[in-house]
């Protein structure tokens, strides 16, 4: 396969998997901080590990002798978890600047510590961060929120300016202490919206838009964030508080909705009140949302005296009521309540 046959190399498929192969070369200047210009190949090892990022990526290996070739001090490094560049790392975050956010990924990851020359190469160098295509920016911060010490990475973003550059925002410890209490289902999303918690919705959206996220990711983040706006949803103190919750945040949701809650407020007592008795009471079972109505608009529409453009308020009204008491939800009760509302229906609304 000729996954990358400009840059010399090709893929193997051998037991179903594709495995890379790379002629030793030695990459000639760099344009927008991210791809060399020119590609010479070359028989020697050390000059191609020369030109790679970090040393715990410059460790090769004889596969017939099995010995290990290390010129730059990256098995010593592994050992210590020392994530630190090969040579000068001004030149090597010059050279590509996606590097500076692989290392804070990479401290995510693997949880190493990055190295001080490093890291002060990394804030010296932040700005060309803006050169790099967004697509590739938000893959990084995608792996980086799947890591095993998020909180670190994040603290090395943060180093870095990504918040300030592409939130516009000043990430405080405690938020990033917040999300290491989130739930591992849909993680990087949930992540995503208690981070940028204090962002106003519209501007949010344009930022993530920017930063290439999909359609459907933004909807979700969007959605967690129209639910979570709302504090008096989580007021929660009796069954019906429940259900309005769950209407809310939809079947669908609700775990994630909560979740959020318990990174952000921290209510253990709550959250156990909450869940406990979702399962207990099934109440997901309950009618939740205006499809659950033993009514329909089409049955508002025959009793003629209502404006059609109040059936939806009105159909919101009844939910409200079998919220509050689910065994209301009867269409000959439901019928009945819409005429004591008719009294009120050309004033209230």
């Amino acid at each position: 396969i000729k996954t990358g046959i400009k840059h010399g190399t090709i893929g193997i498929i051998f037991n179903k998997k594709v495995f890379e192969i790379t002629t030793y070369r030695i990459e000639k200047e760099y344009e927008n901080n991210r791809a060399p210009k020119q590609v010479e190949y070359t028989k020697n090892l050390t000059k191609d590990l020369e030109r790679r990022d970090f040393t715990i990526n410059a460790i090769a290996m004889n596969i017939f002798s099995f010995n290990i070739i290390d010129c730059y001090g990256g098995e010593k490094d592994l050992n210590k978890r020392i994530i630190r560049c090969i040579g000068n790392p001004n030149k090597r975050f010059e050279e590509d600047a996606l590097r500076i956010l692989r290392a804070a990924r990479f401290s995510s990851t693997l949880n190493f510590n990055i190295e001080k020359n490093t890291l002060i190469s990394m804030k010296y160098k932040k700005e060309n961060i803006l050169m790099i295509s967004k697509e590739r920016i938000k893959n990084e911060f995608h792996k980086l929120l799947e890591g095993t010490n998020i909180q670190k990475g994040i603290y090395y973003l943060k180093k870095v300016n990504f918040f300030k550059n592409f939130f516009n925002l000043e990430i405080k410890t405690k938020l990033i202490k917040k999300i290491a209490l989130l739930d591992k289902d849909k993680f990087y999303l949930k992540a995503i919206t208690i981070l940028t918690i204090k962002k106003p919705i519209k501007e949010l959206k344009e930022k993530l838009t920017l930063l290439k996220f999909s359609n459907k990711e933004i909807k979700l983040i969007l959605f967690y964030r129209s639910i979570i706006d709302n504090n008096n949803i989580f007021n929660v103190k009796k069954l019906s508080d429940i259900r309005y919750l769950l209407s809310k945040s939809t079947r669908e949701h609700y775990k994630e909705i909560i979740d959020i809650y318990k990174a952000l407020k921290g209510k253990k007592k709550k959250y156990l009140f909450i869940t406990k008795n979702i399962k207990r009471k099934k109440l997901l079972k309950n009618p939740l949302s205006l499809k659950d109505l033993k009514i329909n608009g089409k049955d508002i529409q025959n009793l003629k005296q209502i404006d059609n453009k109040n059936i939806g308020k009105i159909l919101n009204i009844l939910l409200s009521c079998v919220i509050e008491n689910p065994k209301l939800n009867t269409k000959n009760y439901l019928m009945k309540k819409i005429k004591t509302l008719k009294v009120n229906i050309f004033h209230s609304f």
